[in-house]
């Protein structure tokens, strides 16, 4: 009997200490009903104007180039070291063909076979069945010539070690495309970028669009005159004296 008794109590006050809690928090005028949500689910793209190629991977490129028809012996010849083909913006493959995505290169340099073989492993093992990756780049054609360990200085030019592929600033490198979006991308192309000799970033259409709008307003809105092509080339506090002749062809930027 008490412990039916004990029992009863502690469930009214159970009971009652609840009621009280519920009125009280109605009563509060900055209190809330829950009531029910409705997501906000983003519309998916649409892939219909996209053409994937045959080769969706990327092919393997030669590490040496094939052998020079007009000489003798038919032995690649050792070169200069020109830094022409690596100085300056890149003047024709600096926009995308298939309008999606892709890895330019942000300063000039030399990609050698390694950089290509690892990308080709890396990026092939990623691809999906409508994905697709094509490169922009030409097989590595220019000599680089190293003397051997020990050896003096003098005697010539040292024997060919290896071949790169001069790249210049704005280079598009590769470029994938497919039933992909651009955070899916990122993720993928990121160790491309990371594993440049130079500095590079993943781009896409819309990014080149937009940096070619914000420079065209800069152009026909800006009111400055008094830009580094105007300072440079009116000798402004002399400046001709400490500047190179690629710092007046191409304004510093290069």
């Amino acid at each position: 009997m008490m412990s039916v008794t004990m029992s009863t109590k502690v469930y009214l006050n159970f009971y009652n200490t609840n009621a009280a809690w519920v009125i009280k928090s109605l009563s509060k005028p900055h209190s809330y009903v829950q009531s029910a949500a409705y997501m906000k689910i983003k519309v998916a793209p649409n892939y219909d104007d996209i053409e994937i190629p045959e080769k969706k991977k990327l092919r393997m490129m030669d590490k040496v180039p094939p052998p020079v028809l007009h000489t003798a012996s038919n032995l690649a010849v050792q070169q200069r070291s020109e830094a022409k083909y690596c100085r300056g913006p890149e003047p024709i493959h600096n926009k995308l063909n298939y309008g999606q995505y892709g890895v330019q290169a942000l300063d000039g340099g030399y990609l050698s076979h390694k950089h290509m073989d690892a990308w080709r492993l890396y990026i092939n093992s990623k691809l999906t069945n409508v994905m697709f990756a094509e490169w922009r780049i030409e097989p590595p054609w220019k000599p680089v010539t190293k003397k051997g360990t020990g050896k003096r200085m003098g005697k010539g030019k040292s024997s060919i070690s290896h071949y790169v592929t001069p790249v210049k600033a704005g280079r598009i490198l590769l470029e994938v495309g497919g039933e992909i979006e651009y955070k899916q991308v990122y993720k993928m192309l990121r160790h491309v970028a990371a594993q440049c000799p130079f500095d590079a970033r993943i781009i896409s259409a819309e990014i080149l669009q937009k940096e070619e709008e914000q420079k065209n307003w800069i152009a026909t809105n800006n009111l400055n005159p008094f830009s580094f092509r105007y300072c440079a080339r009116n000798n402004f506090l002399g400046i001709k004296k400490d500047l190179s002749p690629y710092d007046l062809k191409w304004s510093g930027k290069y």
